[in-house]
């Protein structure tokens, strides 16, 4: 009986360490693409002159995260694989569990193609922690400036 009672324990402390571990460890549990502020609707397929709207999950955040999202090209025509559009890079600071929120408003001449949103979490000292990434596609738009 004195034997069960001392595996009860260690499994207890055992279990504690556990928990206790899994819940510092601050993570970016989602990452959602969509057509409005809420992505309340998630989408991956935009046409040239929408605005595409992020919404990543911080969780298991006891403290401060900066969260850096941004727009890589996957497949556009004439611009090299995994460059990232300079002025879709936004950078957020979060304390504690909440989202951030991003949105980029493409041109109605926008070329059109592939891309990764990305959402990159680093802690207060800059280590990057977590990423996650969605796939995108983005109809081209019309190449004329003759817009109706």
């Amino acid at each position: 009986m004195r034997h069960a009672g001392s595996l009860l324990i260690v499994a207890a402390v055992l279990f504690t360490a556990a928990f206790a571990c899994n819940m510092s460890t601050a993570n970016l549990a989602s990452l959602k693409t969509g057509k409005n502020a809420d992505v309340t609707s998630p989408s991956a397929n935009f046409a040239a002159g929408d605005t595409i709207y992020a919404v990543a999950e911080i969780a298991n955040n006891p403290g401060k995260v900066k969260v850096k999202m941004y727009l890589q090209v996957e497949n556009m025509k004439g611009v090299p694989s995994g460059t990232v559009i300079d002025n879709s890079v936004v950078e957020l600071n979060i304390d504690g569990d909440a989202l951030a929120k991003y949105h980029y408003e493409t041109l109605s001449s926008t070329v059109g193609g592939t891309f990764k949103m990305v959402a990159e979490m680093y802690d207060e000292s800059g280590e990057k922690k977590d990423s996650k990434s969605e796939t995108i596609i983005i109809a081209p738009g019309s190449s004329s400036s003759n817009d109706d």
